[in-house]
């Protein structure tokens, strides 16, 4: 099944989500995958340039605050407008469909619609969510093969630096394909890459660390505390032991599933 909150696949006896720590319910077990991305900020940058340029037009519109002394100067400043109104839309059309972009959304029609509309585009487009990526299977290929596809996306996604739609490929990929290498190797680089504040919430962080043995940890914590945190590799609990982190010189003692000490 898949929490119900932060959307990630879980065992389906499942009573708390690994990721989130989301308490889930019986109901839960017919979820399906959620359309949006629920870690996906919304852009509110465009929505309040969008409110700025609006407010800005009608103000002037309304008040009409230069005068002219003649037909000349007139013409002079509506043609230097007219130019500047032209730049303006050609970048508010290239940031809205940069945006649609990341958003998974059509590309074209948001491009034609901030060309012609450009406050009230990068309004509404600030203010949408991210949808995620479609998973197409091909029911005619095997197993393998529509694991591999799934993998050249994953890569791609990565390449874009698309983290968290390269974790739901590269996851796609393995359950068709356990042995799919490549994918598991994506999915390391890809938790790597993802910041803390992606894929926390208010009270339970997860942090992804790579061992010098090549063991991927997955560490909850809550409230930041790594005294206490829970361990998991591959999603199952850690077993007892020492822990040494790759890229310095850092120790995590686990026993029964928690970090018990950490030394540098």
């Amino acid at each position: 099944m898949f929490c119900k909150s932060c959307g990630n696949k879980i065992d389906d006896e499942s009573q708390f989500c690994s990721y989130c720590g989301t308490k889930q319910s019986e109901t839960n077990k017919t979820y399906t995958e959620p359309k949006y991305d629920p870690t996906y900020l919304k852009e509110t940058d465009a929505t309040t340039m969008g409110l700025i340029i609006l407010v800005s037009s009608l103000l002037l519109l309304i008040f009409q605050p230069f005068n002219f002394d003649d037909i000349d100067s007139y013409n002079q400043f509506r043609a230097i407008s007219s130019i500047g109104a032209l730049i303006l839309r050609i970048l508010i059309t290239v940031w809205v469909v940069n945006i649609a972009k990341r958003q998974n959304r059509e590309t074209f029609g948001w491009g034609f619609f901030a060309f012609f509309l450009p406050s009230i585009a990068l309004i509404i487009i600030g203010q949408q969510k991210k949808i995620f990526a479609k998973f197409e299977i091909d029911n005619s290929l095997s197993n393998e093969d529509n694991s591999l596809i799934l993998t050249d996306k994953a890569q791609a996604f990565l390449n874009n630096n698309k983290f968290n739609e390269c974790i739901r490929f590269t996851k796609r990929a393995i359950e068709f394909d356990s042995n799919n290498k490549k994918a598991s190797e994506l999915l390391v680089k890809a938790r790597l890459q993802i910041p803390v504040n992606e894929i926390s919430n208010k009270h339970t962080q997860i942090v992804y660390r790579e061992t010098k043995d090549k063991q991927l940890l997955k560490i909850v914590s809550k409230n930041y505390q790594t005294i206490g945190a829970s361990v998991f590799i591959n999603e199952v609990i850690a077993p007892d032991g020492e822990y040494y982190y790759l890229n310095d010189n850092r120790k995590l003692t686990v026993k029964n599933g928690k970090i018990e000490q950490m030394t540098n």
